[in-house]
């Protein structure tokens, strides 16, 4: 018998007693499975998923609260979700603390199906608790030949137009349920009988459609109540250029009778209100011509004067997939306070903070009457919109009046604009407060984090990261929202997206992107420097290390295994290409580098560094992702891959610092911020040096006043490398700055969004006022301030460290955290000589809370010594702070203020 059988022997044998002990024991006191997620989404409606992932929170009422086992059931139907009779998987009592990112493991999942199931866990106890309230998920179309129809356009004498399909269904008899299978290109909208289907708009979602579209399923059982039903797609150009349409309706009734409505019924096509529509010049919209032949009953039998036959076209892609990111939704209305009339028929209103979405108007006038809105991030002197910033785009809307004597109600549906100023002419009067509303939208993922300090600077610094990243989730994550751009830069995200993984939920979001950056791959490995592949450079900027971040930070935050064993082979290569181009160790091109440094450090005052090389920084990139890419192996079980990485990561390592180390200065390169930050935020330094280097990072920044230098990347890594190792008092002072070049010189200038430049510009150039790459300031809040921090080796929260930092000019921080575990709290306050420390651990976590401290016995926790608290473990005292282990549970902490100089690390 081999040791693997022996090992499954006995875990079978502890499963069997633990499913025994479970029957025999009653449920656990207090203790509560809920917030049930399949794919990371409640009861999502048409995935395509062989094993999709679920996680569950744990409730419970008293401290320390562990899981140590699990029970999922799986049925077709609610019936039959009981331990005897799930016909889907019954997992039996699984040995495991993971609640997050746990694989579907039964039965072949079948296509179109809804599937309930319910949870139930054993806690460190040795109880077991109920079972949770069941939830469900429903497949979709999990196979090729579950479409029976081809893809449908129109394109001949109808360039630029926006095109409506449309089709009449009879209905003979009760329906039991009906579902819609979509997807049109490149945006679409789904209507019937007059109303819209569902919430979603620019959808689907972005891709690189040669490799894959994205489709939605929506239920419409609801939706047929007449005899005669008709159903209209109506698709614009989009992302992709010629309106074409994939439909599939799949009604069955009462009597167990399934018909199919597939593309062939949709080839009754019309061009209809909606004159042009682009993503960047905006949407021209005549309301003379909406016509009731669009939604009315009348239909041609082929072609006439108004109508036109749809006609097949080759597939744009070779996989269809189920959305698998939040779809982008109208999220918020503004309405302006105020209207300003800059001259007779021309007017201006203020949204009062830079977005993205668009603006809806309430009309009534003449027929014929045109109305323009153009839209703008900045003024000119006299009031006017200046549209030089947005290059080629035009992004102007309008429309003509119908002449109706009811209220006229308008938005564009298939282009959206960034922007902070609205400029109407045409308008038939002056309108009122509430004629012209400004709706935002983005993709719809939930906001999951919280920072409040007593510093209102700091605060209007996170809020102006938040605008900024909520302005920039589009399906793929924008550099800008405004021209002739917006598309999904690598070399920004790679310190995005930490900052808006803490104050977004991207657990869906990202394992979808990371797809389109796999899509661009090519047989090298080389990734491409925007996904999907529009602009920009084959092979990338070695900078973009966030094509492994994306799935590193996902198992990191979400527990989700299984984005890195979807792509490590991607990973790969694209690390395996960096190392081909290497001489003597050092990566052999660079394209953009530390981006955008205050411009006096820009190369002849351009984008590009002066002062930090490009090729040492596309060096420790590969370093990086050699690193990463070895932890990710292990992850995955893939040991001599791990080695393997591990090796050249120190290789690179060992050139790296031969190249670029200079031991007469003390520093890397040119000794500078970026450089020395770069090089000790990757671990790049040796143990003996690192005093030496931070204590040049300190020295540069006094040297210039308390500013930074750095640009896009290595502002990053310059607050973080000075908080932790010693000097968090000067971060404090870089993030506080109001003059130039700082986040609050850009809020005295009126900033509601992050520039692109560290500059106030407003011209042709590189002048975006909407740009999130300078945003990393905002994981330095959660990380440092707040001071959650998850832990690779725990993913999904299982532990984490909560530390923060108490800088002199604060009197307190508040911050939150909604995590795949719940809800992570973090409140510190100043009290006269007193600190107060409020913490909330969610179930099935552990805790490691720093709390700042001359000795653990000065520490209380609910009135009571914090060394007897329950729930509480001391471990250590750790350069002026008390560590503890925490269970779950809410915890208050009281302790005399600690001498600032013990907190220096």
């Amino acid at each position: 018998m081999t040791s693997n059988m022996k090992r499954l022997i006995i875990r079978f044998s502890w499963i069997l007693l633990l499913a025994l002990k479970a029957h025999a024991l009653p449920a656990a006191a207090g203790v509560q499975v809920a917030e049930l997620k399949c794919g990371y989404a409640v009861n999502p409606l048409g995935i395509d998923d062989a094993h999709p992932l679920l996680s569950w929170h744990l409730l419970s009422d008293r401290r320390g609260t562990l899981q140590q086992a699990y029970q999922i059931l799986v049925a077709t139907s609610p019936e039959k979700l009981t331990e005897d009779a799930a016909d889907a998987w019954n997992s039996g009592f699984v040995i495991s603390t993971q609640s997050a990112g746990i694989k579907y493991d039964g039965g072949e999942l079948q296509s179109r199906q809804r599937y309930y199931w319910k949870v139930r866990i054993r806690t460190d106890g040795g109880t077991a608790s109920g079972w949770s309230a069941p939830a469900w998920f429903e497949t979709a179309l999990l196979h090729p030949s579950d479409w029976q129809g081809e893809w449908i356009t129109y394109a001949a004498g109808m360039p630029g137009r926006v095109l409506y399909f449309k089709t009449i269904w009879n209905k003979d008899k009760p329906i039991k349920q009906a579902r819609m299978y979509i997807a049109g290109l490149g945006f679409y909208e789904l209507h019937i009988n007059g109303k819209k289907v569902g919430e979603n708009v620019l959808d689907p979602a972005q891709s690189t459609y040669s490799k894959r579209i994205y489709y939605a399923t929506y239920d419409v059982t609801d939706r047929l109540t007449e005899e005669s039903n008709v159903i209209v797609a109506t698709v614009a150009p989009g992302w992709y250029g010629v309106p074409s349409l994939l439909a599939q309706m799949e009604i069955v009734d009462t009597d167990g009778n399934r018909q199919t409505l597939n593309s062939d019924w949709f080839r009754h096509v019309i061009p209809g209100p909606t004159l042009y529509s682009t993503v960047f010049d905006g949407e021209s919209y005549d309301a003379r011509l909406e016509s009731p032949k669009i939604n009315g009953l009348e239909i041609a039998p082929m072609m006439d004067k108004d109508w036109a036959w749809a006609y097949n076209t080759a597939d744009p892609g070779n996989r269809m997939e189920t959305t698998k990111a939040d779809p982008i939704q109208i999220m918020d209305t503004i309405v302006p306070a105020t209207i300003k009339e800059l001259k007779t028929g021309v007017y201006v209103i203020d949204a009062g903070r830079n977005l993205a979405g668009w603006a809806e108007i309430k009309v009534k006038g003449k027929e014929g009457t045109k109305i323009s809105l153009k839209f703008s991030e900045t003024l000119y002197a006299d009031g006017t919109v200046n549209q030089e910033n947005l290059r080629n785009a035009k992004v102007t809307d309008t429309y003509i009046l119908s002449g109706k004597d009811t209220m006229e109600i308008w938005h564009p549906a298939f282009t959206y604009h960034g922007f902070r100023y609205v400029q109407i002419e045409g308008f038939p009067y002056k309108p009122a407060v509430g004629d012209i509303t400004i709706q935002t939208v983005r993709s719809s993922m939930p906001i999951t984090g919280k920072f409040n300090c007593s510093n209102k600077l700091l605060n209007d610094i996170h809020r102006m990261v938040v605008n900024t990243e909520a302005s920039n989730l589009h399906s793929v994550p924008t550099d800008c929202p405004q021209r002739d751009e917006r598309m999904g830069w690598l070399n920004d995200l790679t310190v995005r997206i930490e900052q808006a993984i803490y104050n977004f939920d991207m657990s869906r979001f990202y394992p979808k992107f990371i797809a389109d950056v796999s899509d661009t791959q090519d047989e090298q490995g080389r990734i491409t420097c925007v996904a999907p592949f529009r602009f920009g450079m084959r092979p990338a900027d070695p900078v973009c290390a966030s094509y492994l971040l994306l799935a590193y930070q996902s198992y990191k935050f979400y527990g989700n295994a299984q984005v890195i064993a979807d792509h490590f082979s991607g990973m790969k290569a694209w690390t395996d290409y960096l190392y081909s181009r290497t001489r003597n160790g050092i990566v052999d091109y660079s394209y953009y580098g530390d981006w955008c440094p205050p411009i006096e450090f820009g190369l002849d005052k351009s984008p590009i560094s002066r002062d930090t090389p490009g090729k040492m920084i596309s060096t420790g990139y590969l370093y990086y992702c050699a690193k990463i890419l070895s932890e990710m192996a292990a992850v995955i079980g893939k040991d001599a891959e791990a080695a393997k990485y591990r090796r050249l990561s120190e290789e690179i390592a060992v050139a790296f610092n031969r190249e670029y180390w200079d031991e007469t200065t003390g520093g890397y390169a040119s000794n500078n911020q970026a450089s020395n930050s770069f090089a000790l935020y990757m671990g790049l330094v040796k143990p003996e040096n690192v005093k030496r280097v931070a204590e040049n990072i300190a020295k540069d920044v006094e040297k210039h006043d308390f500013h930074l230098t750095t640009g896009n990347l290595c502002t990053k890594y310059l607050l973080e490398t000075l908080t932790e190792y010693g000097y968090p008092e000067t971060a404090y002072r870089i993030a506080t700055q109001t003059s130039y070049p700082s986040w609050g010189f850009m809020l005295s200038k009126g900033a509601t969004t992050l520039w692109e430049r560290w500059e106030y510009a407003t011209g042709g150039d590189m002048n975006s006022h909407n740009h999130p790459m300078m945003g990393s300031v905002g994981s330095w809040f959660y990380k440092y301030a707040i001071g959650i921090n998850p832990d690779f080796a725990y993913p999904g929260f299982e532990r984490f460290v909560i530390k923060p930092y108490i800088f002199n000019d604060l009197t307190f921080v508040e911050g939150e955290l909604n995590t795949v575990k719940g809800l992570i709290k973090s409140v510190w306050k100043k009290q006269g000589d007193k600190l107060m420390l409020n913490v909330s651990v969610p179930g099935n976590t552990i805790a490691e809370l720093y709390i700042p401290a001359q000795s653990e016995k000065s520490i209380t926790e609910s009135g009571r010594s914090a060394l007897k608290a329950k729930g509480l473990k001391f471990i250590r005292m750790d350069e002026g702070y008390a560590v503890f282990e925490a269970g779950s549970g809410e915890y208050s902490f009281r302790n005399i203020m600690p001498n600032p100089s013990l907190l220096v690390h």
